[in-house]
């Protein structure tokens, strides 16, 4: 036999200090029965404990008061101990369970709940299984309680449980403490998009890429706001990391993640924004412009960090790295990664990167200081450049500010430098080009397959609007010593850049005397970084030879100096007939007193030379051509 009711409409009102408003809980329809001869005994077994289309509005206050926990006025003697108390059949059925913790926080809503509940005793293992809707999605839960009488009583009780859903798979086995709430155990969860997942915790994402497949496995410790996870060995799409984590749910409602990690190779490109080659791959495309796709860092916002990440390996679109040491904090919807070690196309080096997504218009900010790097890898990679070899040192500071990668290019600001040895500037053959306008024309010194090798090529750049612009660019090569200035357009991808090699007499490489005298042509490097161009800049020769002559010449009127410049100086003045005594003959010059030649008098002219030896070997040359036959 059994004993019990059954009740509809029913609902039990909140306890004394909480609002009596609102029920603790309301009921479609409530059955209870219990069976009488275990209770004659002193035992509860419940045959039936059936809720359905249950309200339940659970409330906790910050002093550990809760709604569902009533007082009593029993006294010692007449108050019933439970010895024993078993549930073969509890059920809630089509029910909503709300949980309201901290006062104006928004409330954890369970809806749709159908759960079951299995209990033999109060000293073995409690088995629940239910099935719920939490945010839209289906939520299947399994669990055992070791210890149910643990729970009445405020103590500790083992605990295992597992949760499978489309955004997560999880599974705990550990311990529970009823009096604090706090869990210490084995951690597992995993799910096809960890994008997915915060956006289902509340924290939604901006679209993009990677973000996709996660796991994490871990000795977990939860008490309050904070969760430790250590030993934990961590996987993000192709990223395989190890290390301790602390993870904080701030007032703020962001979290907040603190502590170390290691790991072997880490690919960034997938959370990127696309770059504009699309899928070729090639660091910069420089046949095409700079992205103009947006680029959203509203992500940054969702959480805090303060990580300490020691990489071996770390690929930024075409750009590698090695044995990186790297802090990232994470604040307010900003970004700081210090790399404190790096290793860097066999050089070495520091860098500091931030990403500021805190304001409406996101801003970047990047500062290198690299040592003994190989130049002809970087550059292709970083910017699909591979004019320039050698081995040296880059530093660079610049900020960018946009809503797209094209923007922040037109947009940088800063300063930056580079010094590298032994090496060779690719398609021009400087050293000709110095020598002679013929070979320049002819192409003998430009070409794929022409070069310029050089001891040293170093050089300062100011950045303003996305244009770097220097007018110490330097070079210096045996027999070849260059000067340049110039600008190149980082926004536009663009160069312009005008340097002046001189052939010198001498030998001395690195760290000899950039201001060696010499003959030159002036050289222009201008064009899109895709399809650069080298010709001798004439017009500069000109103009810098009118300087030299104007130099040379003070005293003298600008007429008489352009004329000397160009045609060389005009012989001395004779005395005119109206100047010569009466009766008296002019004499004539002997040989020995004539004047020397008036090219041998005025200064040499390099641009003249050279073409009034081009003119005279095309003369020669029909000369020895024989005449048509008619």
């Amino acid at each position: 036999p059994a004993l019990g009711f059954s009740v509809e409409q029913a609902s039990l009102s909140n306890p004394e200090g909480f609002d009596t408003t609102q029920p603790f809980i309301a009921a479609d329809r409530i059955v209870f029965a219990v069976r009488v001869m275990p209770l004659l005994r002193g035992s509860v077994e419940v045959k039936e404990l059936i809720f359905e289309g249950a309200q339940v509005h659970m409330l906790a206050r910050a002093d550990a008061s809760a709604n569902w926990t009533f007082p009593t006025e029993a006294t010692a003697e007449d108050q019933m101990t439970l010895e024993d108390l078993r549930l073969e059949d509890v059920r809630l059925i089509d029910g909503v369970i709300s949980f309201q913790g901290a006062e104006g926080a928004e409330p954890l809503l369970l809806q749709d709940v159908d759960a079951g509940l299995s209990l033999n005793s109060l000293d073995e293992p409690a088995q629940l299984n239910a099935a719920l809707d939490y945010r839209g999605q289906r939520l299947n839960i399994e669990g055992t309680i070791g210890l149910p009488r643990a729970m009445l009583e405020k103590g500790q009780t083992p605990m295992q449980a597992s949760l499978r859903s489309q955004p997560l798979n999880a599974s705990f086995d550990g311990t529970f403490n009823a009096e604090n709430g706090a869990l210490a155990g084995r951690l597992d969860a995993r799910g096809d998009s960890l994008r997915h997942l915060l956006a289902w915790f509340g924290s939604p994402m901006a679209e993009g890429g990677g973000f996709g497949r996660y796991s994490l496995t871990a000795q977990m410790a939860r008490e309050g706001e904070t969760t430790a996870l250590t030993g934990a060995a961590i996987q993000l799409d192709a990223i395989e990391a190890t290390g301790n984590l602390t993870l904080i749910n701030q007032a703020n409602g962001r979290l907040r993640i603190n502590g170390g990690l290691n790991a072997q190779s880490v690919d960034l490109n997938p959370y990127l924004p696309a770059p504009s080659q699309g899928a070729s791959g090639a660091g910069v495309e420089v046949n095409t412009a700079w992205s103009a796709d947006p680029i959203d860092f509203t992500g940054l916002r969702a959480l805090d960090a303060d990580l300490n990440l020691a990489l071996s390996a770390l690929r930024f679109q075409q750009m590698n790295f090695s044995h990186v040491a790297l802090n990232l904090r994470v604040a307010n919807g900003a970004a700081d990664a210090r790399l404190t070690r790096i290793g860097l196309y066999e050089g070495a080096g520091t860098a500091r990167l931030i990403a500021d997504g805190s304001g409406a218009t996101p801003r970047i900010a990047v500062e290198i200081n690299a040592e003994n790097v190989q130049a002809e890898p970087l550059l292709r990679d970083a910017i699909g450049f591979d004019r320039i070899s050698g081995r040296g040192r880059l530093t660079a500071s610049l900020v960018g500010t946009g809503n797209s990668q094209a923007t922040i290019m037109r947009s940088l600001r800063g300063n930056a430098a580079f010094a590298f040895n032994d090496g060779a500037l690719k398609g021009v053959n400087l050293a000709q080009v110095a020598r002679t306008v013929q070979a320049a024309l002819s192409g003998q010194a430009v070409g794929e397959s022409a070069s310029t090798d050089f001891a040293e090529l170093a050089g300062t750049f100011t950045v303003a609007d996305g244009v770097a612009a220097t007018d110490n660019l330097r070079m210096l090569n045996p027999f070849v010593r260059l000067e340049g200035r110039g600008l190149v357009n980082i926004g536009a991808q663009t160069i312009d850049m005008r340097l002046a090699p001189r052939a010198v007499n001498n030998a001395q490489g690195q760290g000899g005397d950039a201001a060696v005298a010499g003959l030159g042509i002036p050289f222009r490097i201008t064009g899109p970084w895709s399809r650069v161009s080298f010709r001798p800049a004439i017009e500069d020769v000109v103009q810098d030879q009118l300087r030299n002559v104007l130099r040379q010449q003070d005293g003298a009127s600008p007429l008489s100096r352009l004329g000397e410049a160009l045609f060389g100086r005009e012989p001395a003045a004779t005395t005119t007939p109206a100047e010569t005594p009466a009766g008296e003959t002019p004499a004539t010059p002997t040989t020995s007193e004539t004047p020397a030649p008036a090219a041998e008098e005025r200064p040499r002219n390099p641009l003249e030379d050279i073409f009034r030896g081009a003119i005279n070997r095309e003369r020669e040359k029909e000369k020895e051509e024989p005449a048509p036959s008619e």
